[in-house]
């Protein structure tokens, strides 16, 4: 072999020795792509300072500073959103012109499509049922379940989908009159709110008395007998009357048959005079 060809390949081995050594001892990550613009923008709040439910403004919404918090995958209302419930109740209360309010309940695209739009309309009956008890009218509050159909921020980020799960509040009547948009209902799962008597009928239902039928028959014609038991009032009545029915060993007496007084010398206890 000439040494001066063996000699000549020496700096190429060098070199790819020093570029894979280099490659071997860099660490750092390759670069994140710039996200687009729908995706790296900030996700919304849910408090605006400034915001405040105008009827002469086009916005429905009724902004409340907090987030109502459920149990996983419950209707169940966690503690920490008695603030929220309670600045809701504040507002129907200051606001008597809201005649109608819509609470609306929304969930992340987590499961099946019908089973989130029933999770959250429960949710937001829940919301309902909650002012009633405390003094809001049954008729004044509209629950409303659109699952995961109206998303404000993307659920492929975990703090979008924290955003998504949320209960709004929209103003539907004033004085009587409808108000917002008109389709605002569209596409969701509204539940009936009840008042808090018939909720706990519901409850505890009242008890049915059954009533016996017996059936007689007379010739060819079958008739329906409804048993009813006696009455108290009854029982004493036939009571008595047997206990003043006349004895049958001592008949009664003829009133007709006048008892003969008796003598004068008989009543003064003397003998007769011969």
């Amino acid at each position: 072999m000439d040494p001066k060809k063996h000699g000549g390949g020496a700096p190429l081995l060098a070199t790819l020795a020093v570029t894979l050594t280099a490659s071997c001892t860099d660490t750092r990550l390759p670069p994140n792509p710039v996200p687009p613009p729908e995706v790296r923008r900030d996700l919304p709040g849910w408090f605006d300072a400034n915001a405040r439910w105008d009827p002469r403004a086009g916005d429905s919404r009724v902004y409340i500073e907090g987030k109502i918090v459920f149990d996983t995958n419950k209707a169940t209302i966690k503690p920490e959103s008695e603030r929220v419930l309670q600045q809701l109740l504040a507002f129907l209360r200051e606001r008597p012109d809201v005649t109608r309010l819509r609470v609306e309940g929304h969930t992340d695209n987590r499961a099946s499509d019908e089973y989130n739009q029933e999770l959250s309309a429960r949710r937001s009956l829940a919301v309902c049922d909650w002012l009633v008890d405390r003094g809001v009218d049954h008729l004044r509050l509209v629950a409303a379940g659109y699952g995961e159909g109206k998303p404000i921020a993307p659920n492929e980020l975990r703090d979008g989908m924290a955003e998504n799960r949320r209960t709004e509040f929209h103003v539907m009547e004033v004085n009587g009159r409808p108000f917002g948009p008109s389709g605002a209902l569209n596409g969701g799962m509204v539940l009936t709110v009840l008042s808090a008597e018939e909720r706990e009928r519901l409850r505890n239902p009242p008890k049915v008395e059954v009533v016996k039928v017996d059936f007689k028959k007379e010739g060819n014609v079958i008739k329906e007998e409804r048993y009813k038991p006696p009455r108290r009032d009854e029982n004493v009545q036939k009571a008595r009357n047997v206990d003043e029915a006349p004895s049958k060993e001592a008949p009664p007496q003829d009133p007709k048959k006048k008892k003969k007084p008796p003598a004068e010398d008989d009543a003064e206890g003397e003998a007769p005079k011969p």
